[in-house]
Formats: structure tokens, C-alpha cells, sequence
């Protein structure tokens, strides 16, 4: 009896402890961190918490790698149960479906020191006044090419600057080289963004308008999907989806074998196609966004790539803020950790990040495809503000409910199952109504 009430008393007070404030005072030097990504991001991410704690040995890191198939459920799953790690990786519109008010704490609270972004980065990451996330890079979607496929038909890829230039060289590489593409298979996420930022590009408009509501008519998304049958029927893109059902680009025989010659890829996403290149693929360029006439300037949709964002549970201890405040600024600016990360997260803001990129000796980081095309994207996307044209992405257009609204009917024309009126009604017919349910949750 006496034994069952020792276990019993230990079981409550080990209740209270937890009741208070979350945790022991022990685990206050325990910060937890989650993120997803590739082998080559785990193993930076794992040298700098080692060096992390080498600086602070006042703290311990507690790392927790994950793919990122099933991480957004994961971290949903977690944060319901209020098991989600102090700091965890995010996309930009989890903020806004994940309800980040209720569950992210505002870094504000810890003192980061933002005047280093540019003015408006973290307006996307703001809810009703709260900075709901600590902006580790920004991403567009940016055209690479690989020179062998471009040589293999007597072509320069450096000549690639519109759209008819493209199908040219598309037209080229077919006669020249049969089975080869100027670029090849995309999938639907990928054609759409193509698809959209040509319309962009025509009308100046983006996909969704400040009302939360489709801006293009069924006419100019007509006008999309015809574009699109223009590129397929001229060499760039595979006549039919149906021919090649390989779902992962990167590792697509046709991507590997250097039957197709380009993608069009978040630029902080472009080496998991460069790794599966022959030569670790040297060959492949940054050929930037395809214009209406050279020179041009548009079409560029822009976003944060993704964030650090905080549990909202740390701001219950100073103490915890403390560390975790320690840790955000030594993964975003000290030397040594900024040059372990690269740019494999993407290329920071910051502009002292920045700075001790462009500085780095062990690896000319300015030169590699993810700063190249980091640089299009704020090129091209600052150029269109001058223009009073704002094609900032839409934090749901992403939302998975949501975008299969616009995705399925691409797909399926990319099948060939239906025409472009078809697929143009599809999106019209839906889009605004599942769009303010999404909004809605």
C-alpha cells in the first residue's frame, strides 16, 4: 500500500512540473529543433548544431531530421498535441493553415534584430501584428537548362531570352536529336506556375487578386492552356503526360539519361535536379525566366522560401527565449554556421548573411545555381513593383486542399483527357468557392 502511494505521489508531482511552465528548469538548455530536407541538408545542419554547441556549451540541441514527405502532417499532428519542437522549419502559407496565431509564438518577443531584411520581408510572415516566422530565404520559379542537350543540336543555351527562342530551339532539338526536349516532362504544379506567370506577363496580373478571387477570365486562362499546347507541339514539352508517368523529376530516367534539357524549379530547390546529372551536373544553367520580347522583365511570382518559427511555449520562460533567441542569430550569422549552411536553404536577406556568403573561401557560393537564380527572382520581381505590379504568391495557393482546384485540371489536359475549354471551366467553375473554403478552414 505504502509503495502504491509513493508511486502514486511521484506520478502527481511529476504532473505538476510539467503543469509548470511546460517543462523542468532543467530543460530550459534543451532546445529541440525540426526541419525536413536532403541528406546534404541534414549532414550541414548536424556539423552546425555541433558547432552550436561548441560556442554555447551552456546549451544542448536536440536535432530532429525528417524527409519532407509527411513532415507538414507531422508538424500539424504535433502541434495539435503540443509536442512540436521549440524551433521547426516551415513553408510560408503553413502560417496561415497551421492557425500559426494560435500555435507560433511572435519572434518579436525575442529581440532579433531585423533591420538586416529588407522592409517588407516579414510582412508576409505577420498575422494581426505578430511576426509568426523568421525568414530564412525567398524563392521563385527560375528555368535551368542543361548545355549538353542545347550542344547535342548545335544550340547556346546563353541565346535562350523568350518564349519563341524556346520553341525554336525546341523544334531544333527534336529534328536534330530525336526523343530529346528543350525542356521535356513538368508536372502540374509546375506547368501552372509556368502557365500563370506567362498570363502575368500579358495581363500584369496575378492569379489571385486582393478580394481572394480568381483575376484571370476563362478567355486568358484559354489563352494558358493553348500556350501550353504550342510548347508541346513544338519540341519543348512531351506531347502527352500519359507517355511518361515518372512522378519525382530529379531521378526521371528521361532527367538523368539528358533526354530533356531543361526544368523550370524553385531556385532553392534546383539541386536535387543538379545532383542526378551526370557531373554533378555541371552542365546545367540558369537561364532565368523566359520573357514576351528580350529584355523584358516580368512574370516573376515570389515568395519566403521558409521560415524558422518558434513554439509558442518558449515564450512562457525567459530562460528558454534566451536559448533559443542564442540559437536563431548563431544559424543565421555567424560566420562559421552561415558557411556550413550554404545555400542549400536558400539565399538569406540578411544583408550581414549575405555579406559572409560573398566572403566565404572554401566555396565560391555566389556562382552556384540557387544565388544565381535568387538573383533573377529579386530582380525581376523588384523590377515589376516599379510597374505597380505585385506578384507576390498568395498564401493559399499552395494550401494542399485547395490546389488541386487548379492542379487536376491541368493535369488532366497534360493527359490529354481534356481540351483547353474543358480545363479552363474546371478552374473557373470552382476556384473562388474551395479558395474561401480553404480560407474559411
Amino acid at each position: 500500500m505504502k509503495k502504491t502511494l509513493l508511486l502514486i505521489s511521484l506520478f502527481i508531482t511529476a504532473l505538476i512540473l510539467v503543469a509548470c511552465n511546460g517543462s523542468s528548469s532543467g530543460d530550459d538548455t534543451v532546445i529541440k529543433f525540426a526541419w525536413w530536407g536532403t541528406s546534404d541538408r541534414n549532414i550541414a545542419t548536424y556539423q552546425a548544431i555541433e558547432l552550436f554547441e561548441e560556442k554555447h556549451p551552456e546549451y544542448t540541441v536536440e536535432g530532429e531530421q525528417a524527409p519532407w514527405n509527411g513532415y507538414q502532417q507531422t508538424l500539424n499532428n504535433r502541434l495539435n498535441r503540443g509536442t512540436e519542437a521549440d524551433v521547426f522549419q516551415v513553408n510560408y502559407n503553413w502560417i496561415y493553415s497551421m492557425y500559426g496565431e494560435d500555435y507560433f509564438m511572435d519572434i518579436t518577443e525575442l529581440d532579433l534584430d531585423l533591420s538586416k531584411y529588407p522592409s517588407n520581408e516579414h510582412a508576409p510572415l505577420t498575422v494581426n501584428g505578430k511576426v509568426l516566422g523568421l525568414s530564412i530565404s525567398e524563392t521563385g520559379y527560375v528555368f535551368y537548362l542543361n548545355k549538353a542537350v542545347y550542344q547535342g543540336a548545335g544550340l547556346d543555351v546563353e541565346d535562350i531570352k523568350t518564349w519563341d527562342d524556346l520553341i525554336a530551339a525546341g523544334n531544333t532539338i527534336s529534328s536534330t536529336t530525336p526523343g530529346k526536349f528543350a525542356l521535356g516532362r513538368m508536372d502540374a504544379q509546375q506547368v501552372a506556375i509556368l502557365m500563370f506567370s506567362y498570363l502575368a506577363q500579358i495581363t500584369g496580373k496575378n492569379v489571385i487578386n486582393e478580394n481572394h478571387e480568381l483575376n484571370f477570365t476563362q478567355q486568358e486562362l484559354i489563352t494558358g492552356f493553348n500556350f501550353i499546347s504550342d510548347l508541346r507541339n513544338n519540341g519543348v514539352l512531351i506531347s502527352s503526360n500519359a507517355t511518361d508517368t515518372h512522378i519525382d523529376g530529379p531521378t526521371n530516367p528521361n532527367w538523368t539519361s539528358e533526354k530533356y534539357g531543361g526544368v523550370l524549379q524553385w531556385n532553392t530547390a534546383i539541386s536535387e535536379y543538379q545532383n542526378t546529372l551526370p557531373n554533378g551536373g555541371a552542365n546545367l544553367h540558369m537561364a532565368g525566366l523566359f520573357q514576351q520580347e528580350a529584355g523584358d522583365q516580368l512574370g516573376m511570382y515570389k515568395k519566403v522560401s521558409m521560415a524558422y518559427a518558434v513554439s509558442k511555449r518558449v515564450e512562457e520562460s525567459d530562460a528558454k527565449k534566451e536559448a533559443v533567441k542564442t540559437f536563431l542569430e548563431f544559424m543565421t550569422t555567424d560566420s562559421e554556421a552561415v558557411e556550413i549552411l550554404g545555400v542549400d536553404r536558400g539565399v538569406s536577406n540578411n544583408s550581414d548573411t549575405q555579406a559572409l556568403l560573398s566572403a566565404a573561401t572554401e566555396k565560391d557560393f555566389t556562382n552556384s545555381l540557387e544565388w544565381k537564380g535568387h538573383e533573377v527572382v529579386q530582380t525581376l520581381f523588384n523590377h515589376q513593383l516599379t510597374e505597380d505590379v505585385n506578384l507576390y504568391i498568395h498564401p493559399y495557393y499552395e494550401d494542399n486542399t485547395f490546389r488541386a482546384i487548379y492542379e487536376s485540371p491541368i493535369e488532366s489536359f497534360l493527359l490529354n483527357n481534356i481540351n483547353a475549354n474543358e480545363a479552363s471551366s474546371r478552374i473557373i467553375n470552382r476556384f473562388n468557392s474551395e479558395l474561401k473554403r480553404a480560407m474559411e478552414g
